[in-house]
Formats: C-alpha cells, structure tokens, sequence
C-alpha cells in the first residue's frame, strides 16, 4: 500500500510503500532526508509526527512525537518535521569499477586506500559524503578523504576491525590495481553555506571526512575562522600532517590534537576531545560543529556543546556505526 508523505516547513511531498522505511521512501524519490547509518544507531535521522502514524522498529505504531525515518515505515499518510536538503538532488549516485593506485599502512590500524576512477566516469560528491565499497562480496561504507578526484582518485581511510571481513580482505597484502567497485555518494554531512566559525571534531578516522571538508573550503578561500580536534588513542593515530600544514599557512584555521590513551611521549593535549573543546570555549552559541566518529563520542560531544549555548540545529554528526554482517 502506498501513503503520501509531507515534510514540514517545506510541503515537499513524496508517496511511500507501506514496505518501504521512510528515508528509503525518500531517497528512492531523490528527495534527501538527514541521515548518516541508516540502521537505526547513531539517531541522526530523527523526524518529528506532526499527523499519520509510523510502525517503528520493535513493531509498535506511533502516532506522535520523535522517530528515526531509516528503521519506521508508514501505516498512513503522514505529515513530519525533519531537515530536508534539496542541494544534494543534482548529486548523482554511481555504481563504478575502480583500482587500487596506492595501498599505505599509515598507522598502526589505519590503511590509506587510493582508488583510480575511469577517466570515462565522473562521481560527483560533496565533501564530508561517504561511498560503499564493495569487494569480494563484502560491501563496507567509508568516507571520501579527499575533496574532489584530484588526478581522478578517490581516497579512503579504512580502520582495521578485528575479526572484521573488510578488515581480512584489505589489511592482507592488499595489490595495487585491485579492481574493486564503489557506490554513491551517500549521507548527508556536508558543509552548510553559512559565514559563522567551525569546530571539526574528529574521532579516529573520523579525520577522514573532516580532512575533505577542510580541503574543500580551502579550495573555496573561505575566511571562515576554523578549529579541528582531533582526538585519538594514541600518538600513532594522528596519521596525517595536514592540519598541522593547514594551521601554519591559514591565520583562520587552528589545529588542536588530543590524545587519550598513551601519552608517555606526548607533550599535548590529554583526554576526550570534546571535553577539550569545552573546555576551550564558554560559549558555542555562534559556532557550527561537525563531529565525526563514535556515537559515544558524538552523544557526548553534542550533550556538552548543547549546555555551551551550541544551536540543536547547528550540530552536524556522522557516526561511524560498526556492521551489521
């Protein structure tokens, strides 16, 4: 059975199967809801009842208040409160064969994948998007690196799982020219167009996304005062140079590692990165922040930052979810 939805305040409206969650719904009409995991962990994708009503995950109806639209499917015509962005409706999804140009181990757990794309084929993407990668039957999601195909590369940052079945595959003498298969974009974590300053907060090789967001405003000359946390485990994570090369030639931009775990030889920032930040600023009420990695560590970061004066709405979040198979 199909139900029409209506998204408020936009009166954008769309019709959805009664098998179909409704972000799915969304998405098959090119009509992109907020979303990162889209099974149902990370919470990004809250919509709010304003009439109808919703069969939600556990298999209960619900006919107001908040649900998640990646895991609730329609049991009427529904009309919801929930961020919609038209800027990505002319972003493509692709389906496309790539080889492996460079293969590093450039920490401990982290490999740095560069995918040569067909000169024939172009992926159109934001920066801070993610692709799902796809080899030997395995299909991971992990975020472009990189803010647009520079030399026709794509890059990604792949952290090794234990007993992970990507992990097995590409942390095991991995050869160049591999031939493996990319789809996307996906997500919806992207740089809004705005004047106000950023805070990136990364967890891990949530770099990964923040390192294509920054590289694309540089590409842009945005003069927009910038600050990127970082915050690993140890010394070894912090995998890259670049913020520290960015900081150095950009007065807006200021870089400020955080290390939790193993801090014998560093002479740094100590702990959890959003309590450093916290701890850096009385008042967020005019900041954007985008944070990447755990949902712990964006429940927490955001819950912090809410008590700082930071917007709800100016809050932006990928959580890196673990899979389900």
């Amino acid at each position: 059975m199909s139900y029409n939805i209506t998204l408020k305040p936009t009166n954008v409206s769309f019709d959805a199967d009664s098998n179909e969650t409704v972000l799915d719904s969304a998405l098959q009409n090119n009509i992109h809801l907020e979303h990162s995991c889209k099974n149902g962990d990370c919470g990004v994708c809250t919509a709010t009842i304003v009439s109808g009503c919703v069969r939600i995950e556990c298999g209960e109806s619900r006919d107001s208040g908040e649900f998640l639209t990646c895991t609730s499917k329609p049991l009427d015509n529904l009309e919801i409160e929930v961020q919609y962005f038209p800027e990505l409706s002319n972003i493509q999804k692709r389906n496309i064969p790539v080889k492996i140009d460079s293969c590093n181990l450039v920490a401990n757990d982290v490999l740095k994948l560069l995918f040569r794309v067909p000169p024939n084929l172009k992926l159109n993407y934001l920066p801070g998007q993610y692709v799902d990668l796809s080899y030997k039957e395995v299909v991971r999601s992990y975020s472009i690196a990189n803010a647009k195909l520079e030399n026709g590369m794509i890059e990604l940052h792949v952290r090794y799982v234990p007993n992970g079945k990507m992990s097995a595959l590409l942390f095991n003498n991995l050869q160049k020219n591999t031939l493996m298969r990319l789809y996307g974009p996906h997500g919806t974590f992207f740089v809004r167009d705005d004047s106000a300053p950023i805070i990136f907060l990364a967890g891990g090789t949530g770099y990964a996304p923040i390192k294509a967001m920054v590289q694309g405003l540089l590409k842009e000359n945005c003069q927009r005062d910038i600050y990127i946390y970082w915050g690993v485990a140890s010394v070894d994570g912090l995998y890259c140079n670049a913020p520290e090369v960015w900081s150095n030639e950009h007065e807006n931009i200021r870089y400020i590692p955080v290390v939790s775990g193993n801090t014998k030889t560093w002479k740094g920032r100590v702990g959890l990165v959003h309590k450093a930040v916290s701890s850096d600023f009385g008042d967020l009420s005019e900041f954007h922040v985008y944070a990447c990695g755990s949902p712990v560590m964006i429940d927490a970061a955001k819950q912090s930052f809410l008590q700082k004066g930071l917007k709800k709405d100016r809050f932006y979040s990928d959580a890196f979810t673990a899979a389900k198979s």
